[in-house]
């Protein structure tokens, strides 16, 4: 049975920046990425674009990172990324090991072998050198974390590392000295055993101590940027509960509340440019995606049920190729939410300001269009910023609706930016103000 995920496209990814474009651009994955190997972090990126929408499959994932985030030692992940990307190119070395296992046999075979392919035995040496390291540091974190109570995935992924580290092979690679390596008469057997004899085992340990890997560098994150653990809930309606939001991109930030259920499931949002409307935007479609991957959230509580699908537009584009207008693109854009909630009715769905690819007055009339057949789906929770107040007294009585604004002020002439979340609609316009401040006008003298 396939497990259900979260329905988000790639432009809600890019808008949210939980991935970028490019690797100039930093994103959420990047902000959060601990991971010490190059396999835990091509595993972690696996997880990070595959968000849960079960809430067993949550629950569970949270109380792995949980645990690791709130237990009184830390646990360290023992190994590096070179000591493991060693490992995975000696595994999957493109040369044959010797036929038999037999150790008289496979010592002259192995002779063979460094009279024909001298090359070839300075890199057998070099993979099993890596190998003791690997398994040595592998049993010692095994021995020191592997006691006590945990969660049941966490203590199945120790348990069958400590099975495959007790095969005889590993024994005596763990027993070996690090800086010796292996004897000429080891090394052929120890090499057959790693790639060929035990070749599959080797490959199920090395992708749990990925995991594992992934397992350590989400608690880390979690710990470093001081998240909290969601709560979630089963509810036919939609509700998201959030105290002390915050964006992990901004430093020094200030943090918001914001409470949407069943009788208060839209949000519409104003405030002037700068005031930090797009900022939390953002900040909640993080957060409840974080949640949904099972990692702590920026937020100081948070308590929600269980979506099927995220959905933002806020930096629609034009398409040239495809002969897209600003505004086509918006309209599809729009599109594609309608579409969505058809098949996905429990989603939480943002828009920074609709239709700005008109004029006023389609924008006005467009946008009370969309946001009237928006408000019909009480399953769903819904941000939408914009500067169209006549929007708000349009829906002022409509049932579901609640009106939040950014505080600002103007002092010396200056606009002043609280950033902090207060109920009702702001009528403040700092357009004309910040272009004057910035000597627009002089400029544009002759």
């Amino acid at each position: 049975m396939l497990e259900k995920k979260l329905h988000i496209d790639r432009q809600s990814l890019l808008e949210l920046e939980i991935i970028s474009e490019n690797d100039r651009t930093l994103s959420l994955f990047d902000l959060l990425d601990e991971t010490r190997t190059t396999g835990g972090k091509d595993k972690l990126r696996k997880i990070f674009l595959n968000p849960f929408c079960e809430i067993g499959k949550i629950n569970e994932q949270q109380g792995i990172t949980r645990f690791l985030t709130e237990v009184e030692k830390p646990w360290i992940f023992p190994l590096n990324g070179k000591i493991m990307d060693h490992i995975e190119y000696y595994y999957f070395l493109n040369i044959d090991p010797v036929v038999s296992q037999n150790r008289i046999l496979n010592l002259i075979e192995g002779t063979r072998y460094w009279i024909l392919y001298h090359g070839y035995v300075k890199t057998f040496k070099e993979g099993i050198k890596h190998l003791i390291l690997y398994f040595q540091q592998l049993i010692s974190f095994v021995d020191t974390y592997g006691k006590g109570e945990m969660p049941a995935r966490l203590k199945e992924i120790l348990s069958e590392i400590k099975r495959h580290l007790s095969l005889p092979f590993s024994r005596e690679l763990i027993e070996a000295n690090p800086k010796k390596g292996a004897s000429f008469m080891q090394l052929f057997y120890l090499d057959k055993s790693f790639r060929d004899t035990f070749k599959e085992e080797m490959g199920l340990l090395i992708d749990l101590t990925y995991e594992l890997d992934v397992f350590i560098a989400m608690a880390k994150a979690t710990r470093k940027f001081g998240f909290s653990f969601p709560d979630f809930s089963e509810s036919e309606n939609s509700h998201l509960e959030i105290k002390g939001l915050w964006h992990p991109f901004v430093k020094e930030p200030r943090k918001n509340d914001a409470v949407f259920g069943k009788d208060r499931y839209f949000m519409f949002l104003t405030g002037p440019n700068m005031a930090g409307k797009t900022t939390f935007l953002k900040a909640c479609g993080v957060a409840v995606y974080l949640a949904h991957l099972g990692f702590g959230v920026p937020s100081e509580s948070m308590k929600l049920s269980v979506f099927d699908s995220i959905f933002s537009s806020i930096n629609t584009s034009d398409n040239l190729r495809k002969g897209y207008s600003y505004f086509y693109s918006e309209v599809l854009r729009v599109k594609e939410a309608a579409s969505l909630l058809k098949s996905h009715r429990h989603s939480f769905i943002i828009f920074d300001e609709l239709f700005r690819g008109t004029n006023v007055k389609d924008a006005l009339d467009g946008s009370l269009l969309v946001i009237k057949g928006l408000i019909k789906w009480p399953s769903s929770v819904f941000i939408l910023s914009s500067h169209l107040l006549e929007l708000s007294k349009e829906i002022s009585k409509t049932k579901g609706f609640q009106f939040a604004f950014f505080e600002s002020d103007v002092i010396d002439n200056k606009p002043i930016f609280s950033y902090k979340l207060d109920e009702g609609v702001s009528n403040e316009r700092l357009g004309l103000l910040i272009l004057e401040n910035e000597g627009i006008h002089e400029l544009l003298e002759p």
